[in-house]
């Protein structure tokens, strides 16, 4: 036990003389080595992003390099003239530190809406409007990127590296933020390997998972971009539509992250690679159903003058296919959402299906004595029965405005209508009394059906209406079409097999897939994309109609439903909303078409 101890001691001791000479020799050696240079920010001479006041940045010309990011950082303090904090200060000097050859700005409240007085002053009125300032402030980055490019960063950013080689690394150019803006560009930057250089934003990735799903998968804590990629009015017009966010209340949602994967998602469906092509095919198909029924429905009431009995045929047909693709496919499953009784479906389905089919025997009604080009300019009208049904309904709240448009629309419509050839006046009514079946259809659907319930699908919605609707267009056919009483011709069944039952179910699957092609579109695209579609789609039926039929239209015509369709798309988007799509045509138009190619973030 004796030796044991010592032994240990012994162990003990040579150990400590040993880690000691370690210790020596290790000293020595630093001492002897040269001093390394290390580059930290907080060096007695530092190098740091030369700081760039907001007024001064506002009062440069707009830059025509669509294509290269300018080295200037963007972040944000707010109230204005409030001292920051500490912690703020030292992150906020690492990225200009890890940065030097950048130029920085520093915004706050006051000169963000002096930003968007000045270059957005469409969007001020919804700008003013937002509860908070953080919601404020984080709408407005978007607009640093949109107008000026260049990197955005949160203050509680630490830079640990330059971000040149970020860039660098997805083959996206720099330059100097004055260079272009002083117009030495000229144009002409291209990739090795390829015709057009493409405009590239960024965005940073939080997720634990691959993917945009998440709450905050993408941040807007930072992000970077060339100046006009139009990713960056989304937000803003996410904004002017969605005042109220998805109404929770949150900042997330209205201007935050969720806000901001959501527009991620409709950016890539709308103009990302495969899923930008399906969302084309969408518009393409709702275009060319669309077209494609009311031109089939007008050859086919022209040829047997059944309309009543047509629009039965359709409605069975509908009520048939919904069925089967209620109980043998998935795609009606969302009607298990709405639980719906018979004390409900008397109380809010069968009213709306009774407008429903008003509206669509009046709508074929319009066929027999009116051609397809001017029914297309009285359905221009639209918007206006709609809003004083609203207004007879109190879901709506007259305004100047509004009444203000209604009537610049109705005085398209009137030149329209004077200009006419074939004018007759049975036509006339049959299609303004199909506008107020439906006007007062929509505003029903509105009033009856319960808050919070959920929105119907079409398909869905024709799933519960399409047999109220066959039955009443069938009771109103037995008491027109299929009168044979008091002398009336009735029906004349030879019809059907002069038409062919081929053609009489094509004509119904045609009327059915138009519903499936809104089914696949809707949720798929914004209201604005849908206006702006629809205006080239019913231009393109007019002309259907005149090469088909030889239908006149006169200058007047052209005139008054021109007008009618500006009318449209103010109504529809608001001043807000076409200055917004003219503020992208027109910054694409600034940059060099030729070698600016866009692609997604």
């Amino acid at each position: 036990m004796i030796r044991s101890g010592t032994g240990c001691q012994w162990f003990t001791r040579r150990r400590l003389q040993l880690s000691l000479a370690c210790a020596v020799v290790l000293a020595c050696i630093y001492t002897l080595l040269p001093p390394a240079q290390h580059k930290f920010p907080f060096t007695s001479s530092p190098s740091y992003a030369r700081s760039l006041s907001p007024r001064e940045l506002l009062s440069r010309p707009r830059s025509t390099d669509l294509v290269s990011i300018p080295k200037l950082i963007h972040q944000t303090w707010f109230p204005a003239g409030s001292n920051m904090s500490e912690n703020a200060q030292m992150w906020v000097q690492t990225m200009r530190a890890q940065n030097p050859e950048w130029e920085y700005v520093l915004w706050d409240d006051k000169t963000n809406r002096l930003l968007v007085e000045t270059h957005f002053p469409w969007f001020l009125k919804d700008y003013d409007r937002l509860p908070k300032e953080i919601h404020r402030a984080d709408v407005v980055r978007n607009l640093y990127m949109f107008l000026f490019g260049g990197m955005y960063a949160d203050v509680d950013t630490e830079a640990l590296r330059p971000v040149d080689a970020l860039f660098a690394g997805h083959d996206t150019p720099l330059r100097a933020a004055h260079s272009s803006i002083l117009g030495s560009w000229t144009g002409q930057t291209k990739l090795q390997g390829s015709g057009m250089h493409p405009q590239r934003a960024f965005l940073g990735h939080m997720a634990h998972r691959a993917g945009l799903d998440g709450p905050a998968a993408v941040p807007n804590g930072w992000m970077a971009s060339p100046p006009g990629h139009p990713f960056w009015l989304l937000p803003v017009i996410h904004v002017i539509e969605n005042p109220e966010g998805n109404g929770d209340g949150s900042v997330e949602s209205l201007t935050g992250p969720t806000a901001l994967s959501f527009l991620l998602h409709r950016y890539y469906e709308d103009f990302g690679g495969e899923e930008g092509q399906t969302t084309v095919r969408r518009h393409v198909s709702w275009v060319f159903w669309s077209n494609l029924t009311i031109l089939f429905n007008k050859w086919l009431i022209e040829s047997t003058e059944f309309p009543i009995l047509l629009t039965t045929w359709h409605l069975v047909f509908a009520t048939l296919a919904t069925q089967f693709l209620a109980h043998c496919t998935p795609y009606l499953n969302t009607r298990h959402t709405h639980r719906m009784t018979p004390a409900l479906y008397l109380r809010q389905i069968v009213p709306i299906g009774l407008l429903y089919s008003g509206s669509l025997v009046t709508s074929n009604m319009t066929y027999l004595y009116l051609n397809v080009s001017f029914i297309q300019m009285l359905k221009a009208a639209g918007p206006i029965v709609t809003l004083l049904v609203s207004w007879g309904w109190r879901v709506a709240t007259p305004s100047m405005d509004s009444f203000v448009n209604i009537l610049v629309i109705a005085c398209s419509v009137g030149l329209a209508v004077a200009g006419e050839v074939q004018f007759v006046w049975t036509g006339v009514v049959f299609q303004v009394v199909s506008l107020v079946f439906d006007a007062n259809r929509l505003v029903m659907i509105q009033v009856l059906l319960r808050p919070g319930a959920g929105k119907m699908d079409p398909l869905v919605t024709l799933y519960y209406s399409a047999p109220v609707c066959a039955a009443t267009n069938a009771v109103i056919a037995c008491f027109t079409e299929l009168n044979t009483g008091a002398g009336a011709e009735g029906f004349d069944w030879g019809v059907v097999g002069r038409t062919g039952a081929g053609i009489l179910l094509a004509n119904a699957m045609v009327g059915f897939m138009l519903n499936v092609s809104i089914f696949v579109l809707i949720g798929k695209t914004s209201g604005l994309t849908m206006t702006l579609v629809s205006v080239p789609k019913n231009i393109l039926l007019i002309i259907c109609s005149i090469v088909i039929w030889g239908s006149p239209v006169s200058p007047l015509q052209v005139l008054g439903y021109g007008m009618a369709l500006l009318g449209l798309l103010y109504y529809s988007l608001g001043w807000k909303g076409v200055v917004s799509c003219w503020e992208m045509v027109a910054t694409r138009l600034r940059g060099r078409e030729g070698y600016v190619k866009y692609e997604p973030v």
